[in-house]
């Protein structure tokens, strides 16, 4: 009787539910259109970014088969024939070949790998050290003034970077008077390799540097301030809180902004080091900074090889998809955040 009792009871029980006859992908859908029901403003907000994105960077991908083709500008992309070798033969890896085999391709791609690399080790910690600087300062009104000043440099553009620079290392102006009387001989900024390289970091560090604090500063203000109060009744000094508190609450922020600078890694800031050596008026230095995107703008552009061009931007993205995904699964090893 009591068994007879349960099984009735369970089959009232589906009766009245029957979501357990719909599939499992059934009921996922479902759910997700419960979901699209629920917040369908924030969806409708979206939409736009979705659209964009799929126009302006998906929908461009299939212009990667340009890397496989003989590219006809006649007949177009879409129309022109699979790369063939001089006897006619199908090879889809011709213009890779080409690429590879190319001793001013590898030459370009290792000055960009020490451009940026330099970049990083110079320029990755000067952010964090700037946003604890900035929000250690006892009077926030400075504090304000000094970060809008800081965020200044990010707006101007390269073209006028790179004429504030001509003026001030121009011969015989009192910028190299001075170091003449330091040096003995002025210090030609514009001509020497070695000091034209120094020049580039420093100038984007000194341009980006107070724009990238912005994240940092998401960071410290997400701190609870609970924890400075704490610190403050066990006796805590200024630097023991940055150490045990601030740069710990600040490690998100950083692993994100590490994983962001992977992914930029190949790319050595083409506008930069053109708009500082197509003048003409330091061609010394033009071959000692010649990035892998100046090879990718003389082979595009100039040139008209646009099989080759595709061939080195595809390169460039699967280089950047490996280094995102080694740089998130490191920092996830040694405890920080990844990205996903």
């Amino acid at each position: 009787m009591k068994k007879s009792m349960e099984r009735s009871v369970t089959t009232l029980k589906y009766s009245n539910d029957a979501s357990y006859l719909v599939p499992k992908k059934g009921r996922l859908f479902r759910k997700f259109l419960s979901y699209i029901k629920r917040y369908w403003p924030l969806y409708l907000m979206v939409l736009p970014v979705i659209a964009y994105l799929f126009i302006f960077s998906y929908i461009p991908m299939g212009g990667l088969t340009l890397a496989f083709k003989d590219f006809n500008k006649w007949d177009g992309i879409w129309n022109s024939p699979w790369a063939t070798n001089d006897l006619g033969e199908l090879d889809l890896f011709k213009h890779f070949r080409i690429l590879f085999e190319d001793p001013r391709w590898w030459e370009s791609f290792g000055t960009t790998m020490k451009i940026s690399l330099l970049r990083l080790v110079f320029g990755f910690f000067v952010p964090i050290v700037l946003t604890i600087l900035l929000s250690e300062m006892k009077s926030k009104k400075y504090s304000k003034v000094f970060q809008i000043v800081s965020y200044l440099p990010h707006f101007i553009s390269w073209i006028v970077i790179y004429g504030i620079l001509t003026a001030l290392t121009a011969s015989r102006g009192e910028f190299q008077n001075f170091l003449s009387s330091i040096f003995g001989s002025e210090v030609r900024f514009l001509s020497d390799p070695n000091i034209f390289t120094g020049l580039v970091i420093f100038s984007n560090i000194w341009k980006e540097a107070g724009w990238s604090t912005i994240i940092y500063f998401a960071a410290i203000a997400s701190i609870s301030p609970d924890l400075y109060e704490a610190a403050d009744i066990d006796g805590a000094t200024r630097w023991q809180k940055i150490v045990n508190i601030t740069i710990p609450g600040m490690i998100p922020a950083i692993s994100i902004n590490l994983i962001l600078q992977a992914s930029s890694f190949v790319y050595g800031g083409f506008d930069q080091i053109f708009a500082m050596t197509a003048n003409g008026s330091n061609l010394a230095v033009s071959d000692y900074v010649n990035i892998s995107e100046m090879f990718l703008f003389e082979a595009g552009i100039t040139n008209q090889q646009y099989e080759l061009a595709t061939v080195v931007g595809l390169f460039n993205s699967v280089i950047s998809f490996v280094l995102v995904l080694g740089a998130n699964k490191i920092i996830k090893l040694i405890g920080g955040d990844g990205l996903w």
